[in-house]
């Protein structure tokens, strides 16, 4: 069986329905804790794969409760996606370990909520935000959202931690990671309804105290005010009158 390239399994990411996809070497996290590194998770690990799917900015702006059912939506359609690419890998004689949305998203030592999202970061290791970053996807944002030029901080991501000796993407630029999130902006600190946002990072208590309600309320946390307020990767409305049949870019 001839081994798998890169640019092969990106390709099979974008025909399941993913909107972004990028590529980390294992060692691009050398320097982080040991328990986030990917080899915590599959010893012998070389390469990280990360998948993004969009959000829909209007979708979550509409309320809160479809800003849940939303999200939720699509944490279940990217967890698919990284799990198809897994058994791909196997199929290969590679192996594979999926990392879902969500899991090390949060700093688990900021944190004193006693719910859910002070335990899950503790169940997982890597954080699929960080790695994206290393996968040449974005950057992590004032908001401490991951921004992608392509949907700024509007995407959820899943990762597959494998032993393939994938060719990597490289890391954005620091004139793109500029571009990104200029210096002068702090949209997302006046939008933040709990004041969490600030030049010395998130306060996670503050932020806390609004998503816990959300939690109550919807099950899920459904602010997403950081991520509405955000220039980055604002679409520019351009359609175009076809009568062939659409297709994903």
């Amino acid at each position: 069986m001839s081994p798998l390239s890169s640019a092969e399994l990106k390709q099979y990411a974008r025909s399941k329905g993913a909107d972004l996809v990028g590529i980390a070497a294992a060692d691009r996290f050398d320097e982080y804790p040991e328990e986030r590194r990917p080899a915590a998770l599959l010893p012998g690990a070389r390469s990280v794969i990360v998948i993004g799917v969009r959000v829909l900015a209007d979708t979550i702006r509409t309320n809160l409760l479809l800003s849940a059912l939303h999200h939720i939506t699509l944490n279940i359609h990217h967890n698919q996606i990284a799990y198809d690419i897994g058994r791909v890998l196997d199929d290969h004689g590679y192996r594979a370990v999926v990392v879902p949305h969500r899991v090390g998203n949060l700093d688990p030592d900021s944190r004193t909520s006693p719910d859910y999202m002070n335990i899950y970061p503790r169940l997982f290791g890597i954080s699929t935000r960080h790695a994206a970053v290393e996968a040449g996807l974005g950057i992590i944002g004032k908001n401490s959202l991951l921004l992608t030029p392509r949907f700024g901080p509007r995407q959820r991501l899943a990762a597959v931690v494998t032993d393939a000796p994938l060719e990597a993407d490289p890391r954005l630029t620091a004139e793109q990671a500029e571009q990104l999130c200029p210096l002068n902006c702090k949209a997302c600190f006046s939008a933040c309804p709990g004041a969490a946002l600030g030049t010395e990072g998130i306060d996670w208590q503050k932020c806390n105290e609004i998503i816990r309600s959300h939690n109550g309320k919807y099950g899920y946390s459904a602010c997403s005010e950081c991520m509405l307020s955000c220039p980055a990767g604002k679409r520019v409305m351009n359609p175009v009158k076809t009568n062939k049949v659409l297709e994903h870019p």
